[in-house]
């Protein structure tokens, strides 16, 4: 089953419009993800961002372990607030939200996925979910679990209010078969640090494109992509850290427009050079972040 008549119909496309001309996302998303080649300019960008995150990582370790443990616990926080108001949820909503849940998203996660070791499972993803959605201003409008009709489309509304729709996301009926693959890609044991910077971001792109729920895609995405790359970190780069220490959906804010236009290319089309592009943009944001927090580390010092 995938798209039909009457799905069109509800989402205000034309009747007579033919299904394969639409711009649908698919399970096409997983094909190459195994064998993305960096070009020439993304590889250097990974090195010299992977000597950023470790010179930072370094200057962590000069400050004593209660301040360093509370700093990690104020990056953490800050993320969890920087994640929804990139969704443009309202500031003071979300502090409460932030101070009132003491259970969030990426605690349900490093406590599953890093203290306990278990897999990536589709009832852990939802049970995820259904924490990270918790005080959003859509809470009550949406379910917590995955969409279970076509009744959806990722668009944005132009100057004399109407819609234009960039993609549909993947049928709800393949659905199954998307957690089937991400849960498997996700739970495939690293082996070496060149996957440090490049898997977490694919993860990020893939759960973007498939749309699986009816709110919140892109901010269960980076929730997933900032733990993955701290299991890595901690495997690969450094053990000494119990905690995430970097994370920067701060620092897509200034390139919302930039991000969404490149989640809708590589839906459509994710092939090796689109890949790449998405790559390039999210290694920018982490440099980003990363001079930010030395800034930070600069004044507690």
């Amino acid at each position: 089953m995938a798209y039909t008549k009457e799905d069109l119909k509800y989402l205000g496309i034309p009747e007579d419009t033919d299904i394969k001309t639409l711009p649908i996302a698919g399970l096409n998303v997983f094909d190459n993800i195994l064998d993305i080649k960096l070009n020439e300019a993304n590889q250097d960008k990974k090195e010299y961002t992977l000597e950023l995150y470790r010179d930072f990582l370094e200057k962590l370790k000069t400050f004593n372990k209660t301040t360093r443990d509370k700093l990690l616990v104020k990056f953490r926080n800050e993320e969890v607030l920087d994640n929804h108001v990139l969704e443009q949820e309202n500031y003071e909503e979300l502090l409460d939200y932030s101070e009132s849940h003491s259970s969030t998203a990426y605690n349900y996660f490093y406590r599953k996925l890093f203290l306990e070791n278990k897999p990536l499972t589709e009832r852990t993803i939802s049970k995820g979910y259904e924490i990270l959605m918790r005080g959003t201003s859509n809470e009550k409008e949406i379910s917590n679990n995955f969409r279970k009709n076509n009744n959806y489309a990722v668009s944005y509304f132009d100057d004399d209010g109407s819609q234009v729709i960039q993609f549909l996301p993947i049928s709800y009926d393949e659905i199954d078969w998307a957690l089937a693959y991400l849960t498997s890609y996700f739970n495939i044991p690293e082996t070496s640090e060149e996957e440090l910077f490049i898997k977490p971001f694919i993860l990020h792109g893939i759960i973007a494109t498939l749309q699986m729920f009816e709110d919140g895609n892109t901010r269960f995405a980076r929730t997933l992509q900032h733990l993955k790359l701290f299991m890595i970190s901690h495997k690969m780069v450094d053990n000494e850290f119990v905690r995430p220490a970097l994370y920067f959906s701060k620092t897509y804010l200034p390139y919302r427009k930039i991000y969404r236009d490149l989640i809708v290319k590589l839906a459509i089309n994710p092939n090796n050079e689109m890949w790449n592009e998405w790559i390039k943009f999210n290694l920018n944001r982490v440099q980003d972040q990363l001079f930010m927090n030395e800034q930070k580390l600069e004044l507690v010092k």
